[in-house]
């Protein structure tokens, strides 16, 4: 299974596989994955702007950009997902 670790892999994965469910390119496990499964579209929507969190950058053993790429892959594919 390929993942998306970028929003454009994420976007070139969906555009390529119009049959599949854009979250299926989310590594299961991963924030980007528990993200969209705790948040609805407007709260991915509000993280996707604010600054990292320090506490999810420890827990995940990321770094900030890192982090930030997550909160985008989460938002990015529940909008892919939604249509919206």
């Amino acid at each position: 299974m390929e993942y998306a670790r970028t929003a454009d892999e994420l976007d070139a994965l969906v555009e390529a596989n119009p049959d599949r469910f854009p979250t299926e390119f989310i590594e299961e496990g991963s924030l980007a994955d528990v993200l969209m499964k705790k948040h609805t579209y407007k709260e991915l929507a509000t993280l996707v702007q604010m600054p990292a969190d320090p506490g999810q950058m420890k827990e995940w053993d990321l770094t900030e950009d890192q982090w930030t790429e997550q909160v985008t892959l989460a938002w990015l594919a529940f909008k892919h997902e939604h249509s919206l």
